[in-house]
């Protein structure tokens, strides 16, 4: 168990941690999200022992083993030595800082590689493998000292989407294997799918935490809903007719990766938003937002005029764009806010996706 107590550490006039006190139990997965500079990575690395702090105290309840605290720490870059192989870098701390003798050393580094996926690279040097490979390995060197508690800052904040789910597997193969464990992210899906619980900081504070269920679906403070909206959704603005519609559909694919939809949900979502666009003006301004609930996509568009309606059948000027819109979706809906700004609603089928 980790018992943190009123805890408070400053770099010069900025406090990073102000007065936290936070219990994590034994075997527990947490995660600790918010915006940069909110005290997160300060958290875990005093936590590591990496970082002095100013008052309060923590205690791990960790046993040492020699030299070795007890406690992994995965930083977002992988920081492997470069002229080691992979399968060096995991053998180094076992026998110079446990004295574990070389044959047991690379028996228990091949296996931990084939747990993580990447043994067949157990030869190479750093530099040949994928940064979701060299990432691997960098928990892979971690977990062969087995730590009673393992940190992680940021993990998959380089990495590309196939690389992140490949860490992402990885880490769930974690959960229950004896193993307290805290990440700092800014991944809301990685959080929700890996964590018994989530903090939320702002301003070196803890302002919040629950369950993934309770604070992503149903946060109670504004500062907790507004960092959630700005994570979960994809916001697109468009200010002409002449919009990068390649960038568009990337942004698209990145978006569908991350929630792991099928090259159909994609192909769906990417149409929809080509068809609406099809159908509104644009050199006026258009805001799309797109949301990923459990078991539905929405496609929101706000239009900086209201002039409603859009989407009614008088109104229509392209009725074959307004066909595949219909087909595509469960439900439309168009209604003009206080801002007199026009906003029109899908939700896209969930068999599309």
């Amino acid at each position: 168990m980790i018992k943190i107590s009123h805890l408070t550490k400053s770099y010069g006039a900025v406090k990073a941690i102000d007065d936290v006190s936070l219990n994590i139990g034994r075997n527990e997965v947490v995660s600790i999200i918010g915006y940069s500079g909110s005290g997160k990575s300060s958290l875990i690395r005093c936590i590591s022992g990496l970082e002095s702090y100013d008052s309060g105290s923590i205690v791990t309840g960790v046993t040492p083993k020699s030299t070795y605290p007890g406690i992994g720490m995965v930083f977002s870059e992988s920081n492997l030595f470069p002229h080691m192989t992979i399968l060096q870098n995991l053998m180094l701390a076992p026998m110079k800082v446990l004295g574990m003798p070389k044959k047991q050393a690379e028996a228990e580094a091949i296996q931990i590689l084939e747990r993580v996926g990447i043994w067949s690279v157990k030869d190479a040097y750093p530099n040949a493998l994928s940064s979701g490979q060299r990432q691997r390995a960098a928990i892979a060197r971690n977990l062969i000292m087995k730590p009673e508690i393992l940190l992680l800052d940021e993990p998959t904040t380089s990495l590309d989407p196939v690389s992140a789910s490949e860490v992402f597997n990885v880490l769930s193969s974690l959960k229950n294997q004896n193993m307290t464990i805290v990440l700092v992210t800014h991944n809301i899906d990685f959080a929700r799918a890996i964590s018994d619980r989530i903090i939320f900081m702002s301003n070196g504070r803890i302002c919040e935490q629950g369950t993934p269920s309770e604070l992503i679906d149903f946060p109670k403070s504004q500062q907790t809903r507004m960092f959630i909206n700005h994570c979960v959704n994809m916001v697109y603005e468009i200010h002409s007719e002449k919009y990068d519609h390649p960038e568009l559909n990337a942004r698209i694919e990145v978006f569908c990766m991350r929630y792991r939809l099928n090259s159909s949900g994609t192909y769906s979502l990417q149409l929809a938003v080509e068809e609406l666009l099809n159908l509104i003006p644009l050199n006026d301004g258009v805001t799309l937002v797109i949301t990923k609930s459990h078991d539905y996509l929405e496609l929101e568009a706000v239009l900086a005029k209201g002039e409603h309606p859009y989407l009614s059948p008088e109104c229509i000027n392209d009725e074959l764009s307004f066909d595949i819109l219909k087909g595509l979706c469960e439900s439309i809906s168009e209604e003009v806010n206080h801002k007199n700004e026009t906003i029109i609603k899908l939700k896209i089928k969930q068999n599309t996706i």
